[in-house]
């Protein structure tokens, strides 16, 4: 027999904070971290919150939910929907933006250059792209890792994922991509402010840039396609070379479709790697014996214990806290019933840093990764799921070999003893200052090639 109770929730949202929506809006676009975690320590971890742009927002943080929605009732839910505020950048053919029959079709087509030998591939360029810019950190300078990294993942994406070489486009894409993605969140939240206004304002200028990469990304398209067509061999191992001759038929694929799948590794790929490789040295300079032991596993080519330093600074500072969901019928869980066109953020980041799940969440730790990893359900850093993100095996490969290029050649220490804060920078959660340190020595630039030596 139903209760009492479970009817009222039948008709109800989880609760949630009471302050008006304005003011919500503006606590989790400022420190998304910091509101999320109230409301989890207050009202647990199922609860609504209100957000100017999307409504109700029920956010969901427990794994059997969030397990639910990700995986066994995915077709519940609509991903596209929830990334619409975001089309206007992706396009219509982006991955982000397809659903069912669309979805796996577009992601079967992105699944081999993403993955396996051609990513390994890749390796040999980001080595260089990571070298050429530790000759640019003299011993004894400060340095900012965020710019650092931002500067290293774009390089990466243009040369090896795109594939672009000309050096006029190469040098006016590292230029425009930094303004194209550092994105007015008014964009985003609002769209009545897509507005042109004679010229100015925030969404003319972003449509100015987007035009301009547009243009350079298509006039790499039409070369491209007219060397294939003169030489099939001459295909590379880049994703767009892969992209234009997969099935030996480079006609299967419209400009557009490759525009909207190259823009949106753009948008979804660079950024974020950058972001977690500068938490990676903010987490692992501050704890404890963490730095000779990473250090020691890249000598030691020890792959395990790597990817469990790399994991537990995904764990401690995401990148981002949320994936968008969209109920597309009626869905029940923990005595709700939810109706259909109910927005859900399925909040990862706060999955990861519940205390139930991961004892003292605030320290890192590399040993709740090493030995043995934690359930999936409980660490899931890229999703999961059919929408589950394509371009894992990409960052972890970019990522472990960016920070054993580096450690093999520098030895790093935080330019101060306190952690930096999560500063909020448009989707992005980046450190306040920059993962900011101090560089004490280089090798390379001394000319030897021998690992940094490791101080205890």
């Amino acid at each position: 027999m139903t209760s009492v109770h479970s009817r009222q929730n039948r008709a109800a949202t989880p609760p949630g904070p009471k302050l008006p929506a304005v003011v919500q809006t503006l606590l989790w676009a400022a420190a998304p971290v910091k509101f999320g975690k109230a409301c989890l320590r207050r009202y647990g971890s199922l609860f609504t919150a209100r957000i100017l742009g999307f409504g109700d927002v029920v956010y969901i943080c427990a794994p059997a939910g969030i397990r639910r929605i990700l995986r066994d009732d995915a077709g519940a839910f609509d991903a596209a929907g929830a990334n619409e505020s975001i089309r206007f950048m992706v396009g219509e053919y982006s991955l982000l933006m397809a659903e069912g029959a669309a979805h796996t079709n577009r992601r079967k087509v992105l699944t081999r250059p993403l993955h396996g030998d051609n990513v390994a591939a890749y390796v040999e360029v980001m080595v260089s792209i990571t070298e050429q810019e530790i000759r640019r950190w003299p011993a004894g300078r400060t340095v900012r890792l965020l710019g650092c990294f931002q500067r290293v993942t774009l390089e990466v994406m243009i040369r090896a994922v795109f594939g672009i070489t000309g050096s006029a486009r190469l040098n006016r894409l590292r230029e425009l991509v930094p303004r194209l993605l550092d994105l007015n969140p008014l964009i985003i939240l609002l769209p009545s402010a897509r507005r042109y206004f004679g010229g100015f304002g925030p969404w003319a200028a972003f449509q100015r840039l987007l035009r301009e990469v547009d243009r350079i990304i298509y006039a790499e398209i039409a070369e491209r396609r007219a060397r294939l067509r003169a030489d099939p061999a001459s295909a590379g191992g880049d994703v767009l070379s892969v992209l234009l001759g997969r099935d030996q038929d480079s006609e299967n694929i419209t400009d557009t479709e490759l525009r909207d799948h190259l823009v949106t590794l753009l948008a979804v790929g660079q950024e974020t790697t950058a972001t977690q490789l500068a938490w990676f040295f903010e987490r692992v300079l501050r704890a404890p014996g963490a730095l000779q032991r990473v250090t020691a596993a890249v000598d030691g080519e020890d792959r395990q214990v790597l990817d469990a330093a790399i994991h537990e600074a995904i764990r401690t500072r995401p990148t981002t806290l949320d994936i968008g969901r969209i109920a597309v019928r009626p869905w029940e869980y923990d005595g709700y019933l939810f109706p259909a066109g109910t927005m859900f953020a399925v909040s990862l980041g706060l999955l990861h840093s519940s205390g139930d799940l991961h004892p003292d969440p605030e320290v890192y730790s590399m040993e709740r990764f090493f030995p043995a990893e934690p359930p999936s359900a409980h660490f899931m850093p890229f999703g999961g799921g059919s929408h589950r993100c394509l371009g894992a095996s990409l960052a972890m490969v970019e990522m472990r070999t960016i920070i054993s290029t580096i450690l093999r050649h520098v030895r790093l220490e935080a330019a101060a003893t306190a952690p930096e804060r999560v500063m909020a920078k448009g989707p992005m959660l980046v450190p306040r200052r920059g993962a900011e340190v101090v560089v004490t020595e280089n090798h390379l630039l001394s000319g030897t090639t021998s690992a940094v030596p490791v101080r205890e």
